[in-house]
C-alpha cells in the first residue's frame, strides 16, 4: 500500500475516487496514480475500494493552494474574447476598492449570507481578481473557469452551495462596479472592457455551477 494508504476510519466523511477527482479537478486515473504513489492521502474500505477523507483532501488543497500542475489539469475552457490588458491592470491595482464594494450592504438585508468584514472582503477580492485579471489580459477564460469549477465542487462536498454562489455573485458585482467607477474616472481601459468583464464573470459563475453538478453526478468507484 502507499505510504499514506490506511483502513478507512469509521464515522469520517469520505469520497469515492470519482468524487475525489471532481473535487481536485483531475481525472480518475490521475487520482488513482497519485494515491498509488503515496502522494495523495487514501484509505481502503473492508472490500478494498479507495476512499478519500474530505478533511484530508481539504488540507491537501490548502497546501497546494488549489493550483494543480498543468500536465494533470483538465483542458482549460475554450472560451475566448478580445484581450483587455489595460482593464486587467486597473483591476489588479484596485482590489481595495473592490473589497469596499463587496463589504457594502447597499442598505439591503444580507439574508442568510452576511457580508464579509473588511479583512475577509479584501482577501476574497484578491483571490477572485488574480485569475480574472490573467483571463482579461490573455483573452482566455481557462484558468478563471477551471478554478471556479474546482471551487464549486468543493462547495458541494462541504454543503456550502448557497454561501459560495451568493459570494461569487457579490464578487462579480463588486468587480464590475469598480471597473465602472474606474471608467467614469477616466482610467485608460478598453472601450468594451466593462461589457467583456461582465460576460467573463458570467462564465465564471457558470463554471462554479458546473463544479457543483459534477459533485452531484459523480459515480461511485
Amino acid at each position: 500500500m502507499g505510504i499514506r494508504e490506511r483502513p478507512l476510519s469509521p464515522g469520517r466523511r469520505s469520497l469515492t475516487t470519482s468524487e475525489a477527482a471532481a473535487l481536485l479537478g483531475v481525472s480518475v486515473p490521475t487520482v488513482r496514480a497519485w494515491s498509488d504513489a503515496g502522494s495523495l492521502p487514501v484509505h481502503r474500505t473492508p472490500g478494498g475500494h479507495r476512499r478519500f477523507e474530505v478533511d484530508e483532501l481539504r488540507a491537501w488543497l490548502r497546501d497546494a493552494d488549489a493550483a494543480l500542475p498543468a500536465a494533470v489539469r483538465a483542458p482549460p475552457a475554450a472560451v475566448e474574447f478580445p484581450p483587455c490588458p489595460a482593464l486587467a491592470t486597473v483591476l489588479a491595482g484596485r482590489t481595495d476598492g473592490i473589497a469596499r464594494h463587496l463589504a457594502r450592504t447597499r442598505g439591503r438585508n444580507p439574508g442568510p449570507v452576511p457580508r464579509p468584514g473588511a479583512t475577509a472582503a479584501l482577501r476574497e477580492s484578491r483571490r477572485y481578481v488574480r485569475p480574472l485579471a490573467r483571463a482579461l489580459a490573455t483573452g482566455r477564460a481557462g484558468e478563471a473557469t477551471d478554478r471556479a469549477q474546482a471551487l464549486g465542487t468543493r462547495a458541494a462536498v462541504d454543503g456550502r452551495h448557497v454561501e459560495v454562489i451568493v459570494t461569487d455573485r457579490r464578487l462579480a458585482d463588486a468587480v464590475v462596479d469598480e471597473a465602472t467607477d474606474a471608467e467614469r474616472a477616466g482610467a485608460p481601459i478598453e472601450p468594451d472592457g466593462v461589457a467583456i468583464l461582465r460576460a467573463l464573470t458570467e462564465h465564471v459563475t457558470a463554471a462554479l455551477a458546473t463544479g457543483m453538478a459534477l459533485r452531484r453526478d459523480a459515480a461511485a468507484d
